[in-house]
């Protein structure tokens, strides 16, 4: 299935219909009889999209008004039906939160279109949350702010008259800045522009037929313009235009071309979900670089290394493929320190840390495991490979000594590696806890035997 659809109406004919056409369409479709039962059944089921068809009289207004005040709840969307054809029934069920509406003037294609999109919303909004899960785990989590900044609004009409008449009459809705552009301004370089648009307002018609839908597939392939708002006002005279728009990526499409009340409706509730969106987005690229990154050398850490030894596990236990595990020592540290202060130490970490970086493969994990301890995962390595890199890594650290500007002479650096490979034994069933550990005595065994020395497991063939 596809994705968990909700349909109340107190008409059964209306739920019947609906359920047919959308399990067609592979959604698993959950009917409740009456309105009343509608916040029960969604807390228990938690479907990806509820449909609110007709109740008493204000009922649906009042329901929608409900789930979208309930924090379990408000991030499901909502499609509600309109008893009657209009702006007013429109603008009602929008001042209601409803994330879009239908009524018997909108076509089955449109319709469909809107499940389709609202669904899709619903994932991207739920992959969002599952990072922030994540940030709260690693302890950085913070609160959402529920201010919503001045956007800027691109409006792109099939004209520059009708874009100033767009300006004028949306600007007595919104604050937000308005920008009249073309095609060719909206898809410029974007690097060229010192904010790029948060929103964009697109004609679906411009310089030829469906020529605005093409915009709307463009901006949704790049990257800088992925993310933004976009809102089709489609021709009236090619009503199949709203639902390819929506297809295509568009966030919305005005149903009965340009309404600036419903518009600006539209974009508020968009314009805050994105703002929310991103500063998760943001807060969590942040928050997982600061767990997984060692903040002197800008290596990964071990946590991260751990994660990253736990997949290639899975693989070699699933696949066969061989791995290999690193752990490399500095020799005689403290002495560094000792002598030249932890300033210089750290210094010297660092180009450890550069050195290692340039003589790996841009996929093998190099990490800190703290103090003057690396560690190096190798995928998909043979036991001559590995017996090659390792001693390439000592000799990357070793041949030359490190210059700090804040000493008079080199230091000279030697590290020594203990190695322990996945595969080597026949029937290998290690887990990468146990690999690791055989890394670490073939360290010890380098450390005993005169250190700047490379010392494989004991089961190294």
């Amino acid at each position: 299935m596809s994705g968990r659809i909700l349909i109340a109406d107190d008409l059964a004919t209306n739920r019947i219909v609906l359920k047919v056409k959308l399990t067609m369409s592979g959604y698993e479709v959950i009917q409740v009889e009456r309105i009343d039962d509608v916040l029960e059944t969604a807390r228990r089921a938690q479907p990806d999209l509820i449909i609110l068809g007709r109740g008493q009289s204000g009922q649906s207004l009042s329901l929608c008004t409900a789930l979208k005040n309930d924090p379990n709840l408000r991030a499901i969307p909502v499609i509600l039906f309109a008893e009657k054809e209009g702006r007013q029934a429109r603008i009602a069920a929008l001042r209601a939160g409803a994330d879009d509406v239908y009524s018997r003037g909108v076509k089955e294609s449109t319709l469909s279109a809107m499940v389709r999109s609202l669904i899709r919303t619903r994932g991207n909004y739920d992959e969002i949350m599952r990072h922030r899960d994540l940030s709260t785990e690693f302890g950085c989590a913070e609160e959402a702010s529920e201010f919503v900044p001045s956007a800027r609004i691109a409006l792109v009409a099939s004209d520059p008259e009708h874009g100033l008449l767009w300006r004028r009459k949306l600007g007595a809705e919104l604050s937000h800045r308005l920008d009249v552009v073309t095609k060719t301004q909206a898809l410029g370089d974007m690097n060229a522009v010192s904010k790029v648009a948060d929103a964009f307002v697109i004609s679906a018609a411009l310089n030829e037929d469906s020529d605005g839908l093409r915009l709307v597939s463009e901006l949704r392939s790049r990257a800088r313009t992925r993310n933004a708002i976009i809102v089709v006002v489609p021709d009236e005279d090619r009503p199949n235009d709203g639902a390819m728009a929506l297809d295509l990526g568009a966030d919305a499409i005005l149903h009965a071309g340009f309404e600036p009340m419903e518009l600006a409706l539209r974009l508020k509730t968009h314009l805050a979900r994105k703002t929310e969106l991103d500063a998760l987005r943001k807060r969590f690229d942040l928050n997982l670089s600061l767990a997984v990154q060692d903040p002197l050398t800008g290596l990964h850490n071990r946590r991260y290394a751990q994660s990253y030894l736990n997949r290639l596990e899975q693989e070699a236990l699933t696949n066969g493929q061989p791995y290999a595990i690193m752990v490399l020592d500095l020799d005689h540290f403290k002495s560094v320190n000792d002598r030249y202060g932890h300033g210089v130490g750290d210094q010297v970490l660092i180009e450890v840390a550069n050195r290692l970086r340039d003589n790996l493969r841009e996929f093998d994990l190099l990490a800190r495991f703290g103090g003057e301890e690396f560690m190096v995962a190798l995928p998909d390595v043979s036991h001559k490979d590995v017996m090659a890199m390792a001693e390439r890594l000592r000799r990357a650290i070793g041949d030359q000594p490190i210059y700090v500007a804040e000493t008079a002479f080199p230091i000279p650096v030697t590290v020594s590696v203990g190695v322990a490979v996945w595969g080597d034994q026949l029937g290998d069933t290690r887990s990468a806890h146990e690999l690791t550990q055989a890394a670490d005595q073939a360290l010890y065994a380098s450390k005993s035997d005169g250190r700047n020395v490379v010392t494989f497991g004991r089961s190294a063939a």
